[in-house]
């Protein structure tokens, strides 16, 4: 498993790459799912986009953080995030809102969130009152 810098990079990379395509192509994510593209749904998409730049600069400016609660934090928030989509996603699916192409994404996603588990004991454990 990657390292905790390079675990941040990859998951940076991919929330930069799912900003620009929420921000320029808000039809795209839908069409993952085999949804429609209403200009509601494009609106909202364009919106999240800002939410996946964030957490783009967010890990890109904690890659370094040495072991501690606060890194430990991040990691978990990660694997929280990447499982709840991918639980939404499956949810969608089997109660046919969204089409069979969004397995893939669920895929993706419960991939992303294994490579934070190997992090999530990165916390300091030492004894606080």
């Amino acid at each position: 498993m990657p390292d905790f810098r390079t675990t941040c990079q990859i998951h940076a990379a991919v929330f930069a790459a799912l900003f620009l395509s929420y921000l320029l192509l808000p039809g795209l994510p839908l069409a993952a799912f085999t949804l429609d593209a209403p200009p509601e749904a494009r609106f909202l998409a364009r919106r999240a986009a800002f939410v996946f730049l964030g957490l783009a600069a967010l890990l890109m400016l904690t890659r370094n953080a040495p072991k501690s609660d606060a890194r430990q934090a991040i990691a978990i928030g990660l694997v929280v995030i990447w499982v709840g989509l991918a639980i939404s996603g499956i949810q969608g699916i089997l109660r046919g809102i969204a089409g069979w192409t969004g397995w893939f994404t669920v895929v993706v996603e419960l991939g992303l969130a294994a490579l934070f588990l190997p992090h999530l004991g990165s916390g300091r454990h030492d004894d606080r009152p």
